[in-house]
């Protein structure tokens, strides 16, 4: 495997991928696992390490994985891969209910796709630390990708894997030109500096990110009260050491949402009689996630949106044992404090901010004064309003559009873009949270490795039909 980034080379490649995350490392892994010795990748990553992405590019031991080891095998035809690797590698007592750091799980990502290049005997992976800006005809069929640096790709098929981008603002349109003490991006580094000698600190929003944050938040030394404020106020649940119901759901079922919610509902007290725990009927339905959103008509998948999905995402998305119980130890002890409501005013002067929220059950305002506000409001989905270059120019250029509910982008099942005009690409394909609009499920480990193995296949399929001839990267150096 390489790693290079020089100004005006080109390099060619049976299927570029852009995006170094996850997504993008595990589907060059398993790529270079299945294709022939002279099949080429190359990937374009701008900033993290290999295999690394936002999830895992966090060396804190205290940010644990919300999976379990025996479902982050990156090989859905190998499911005790990740399992074996980390009692051989990180250690031995690992068991398949095991929660591991993700620093540990990066590290996995990153070996398996170096095995995987150095499968065929010779390097067949170029690695490019470069970001891309834009993709245009190459006049003999193929793409050519450009490159910040001035470098180019050439490919016969290119995959987006951009992964979660930056949440929006939540409190865009106030605050002035200060906002000093207001973090947007939640993983910064100077949104940890200085902690210990605060007293307060205000998350918005109350997802997994702002669980993850409280945690990192106490490991750099906070003692302070963590303000948690949502609209519907709603922590992730946690897992239990249980397993799958039997699927209850089929094509039969009802196809809206109110019946959906009844029939889990059912399902969850059926199984509370039997002595099984409401977390098995979510995992029940895990597999079978894809198939249902895809079986609702348009606006029952809005009114999914509009009712359900806060309640459907902190039972879905869970935290793992470890983390909650930290969580509700420091909600028992008033060190942590959660709010349901709107924020409707935020102010901020020389001697700190105060957020202001109307109560979701009063209507009540509430002033919650705190020295530093940090976003965490979830990772913007609405392709629209993001400010990446590559996204802008794609969609600029026709090449790609929003899908219907503003979730990502518009692809076909193969995961192939749809254009402005609705035209299938034969070319450029998504993989990973942009095809969160036409799968629901699509950022964890388990939805993700089913996903690229299907485009896997795919493309492997449809590569006879590209029109550069196979041929092998020359490129070779450590990352």
């Amino acid at each position: 495997m390489s790693i290079s980034a020089e100004k005006d080379v080109l390099s060619r490649a049976n299927v570029a991928i852009i995006g170094g995350g996850f997504s993008g490392t595990t589907l060059a892994a398993q790529l270079l696992r299945r294709a022939g010795p002279s099949f080429s990748v190359v990937v374009v990553e701008k900033t993290s390490p290999v295999g690394r992405g936002l999830a895992y590019g966090k060396q804190s031991r205290s940010l644990l994985l919300n999976v379990r080891v025996r479902n982050m095998s990156a090989f859905p035809d190998d499911p005790h891969h990740f399992l074996r690797w980390a009692q051989s590698t990180y250690d031995p007592a690992t068991g398949p209910g095991s929660f591991l750091p993700r620093a540990v799980y990066g590290r996995y990502v990153e070996e398996t796709l170096r095995e995987a290049a150095a499968s065929g005997g010779r390097s067949r992976l170029e690695w490019l630390k470069d970001q891309a800006l834009g993709l245009t005809p190459a006049g003999d069929g193929a793409l050519e990708i450009r490159l910040s640096s001035g470098s180019r790709v050439r490919a016969d098929r290119v995959v987006l894997a951009l992964g979660n981008f930056p949440p929006g603002d939540p409190l865009a349109g106030w605050g002035g030109a200060l906002r000093r003490c207001y973090f947007r991006d939640p993983w910064s580094p100077d949104a940890f500096e200085g902690v210990a000698h605060l007293d307060s600190i205000l998350l918005v929003g109350s997802g997994l990110t702002s669980v993850d944050v409280a945690i990192q938040l106490r490991a750099h030394g906070f003692r302070g009260t963590i303000h948690i404020v949502s609209r519907h106020g709603l922590l992730p649940q946690s897992h239990k050491p249980t397993d799958a119901s039997p699927p209850f759901w089929n094509e039969s079922s009802p196809k809206t949402t109110r019946a959906l919610l009844r029939l889990v509902r059912e399902q969850v007290r059926k199984g509370r009689s039997e002595g099984t725990e409401w977390q098995s009927v979510f995992d029940s339905l895990r597999p079978l996630v894809a198939e249902i959103w895809q079986s609702l008509p348009g606006p029952e998948k809005r009114r999914f949106l509009r009712h359900v999905r806060p309640y459907w995402e902190v039972h879905r998305h869970r935290a793992a044992p470890q983390i909650a119980k930290l969580m509700n130890d420091d909600i028992a002890s008033r060190q942590v404090q959660v709010h349901a409501g709107r924020i409707t005013n935020y102010q901020e002067d020389e001697r700190g901010s105060t957020v202001t929220y109307r109560d979701r059950t009063t209507g009540k305002q509430h002033p919650l004064p705190v020295n530093r506000i940090i976003n965490c409001t979830g990772p913007q989905t609405d392709y629209r309003r993001l400010r990446d270059p590559l996204v802008s120019s794609l969609q600029g250029a026709g090449l790609a559009r929003p899908d219907p509910l503003f979730l990502g982008l518009d692809v076909s099942p193969d995961g192939a873009l749809v254009s402005r005009e609705g035209a299938i690409s034969e070319s450029i394909y998504s993989v990973g949270p942009a095809r969160k609009g036409s799968l629901w499920e699509s950022t964890a480990v388990p939805e993700l490795r089913v996903q690229i193995h299907k485009l896997v296949e795919h493309l492997l399929i449809t590569e006879g039909k590209g029109p550069l001839p196979r041929h092998p990267n020359v490129h070779s150096c450590h990352p």
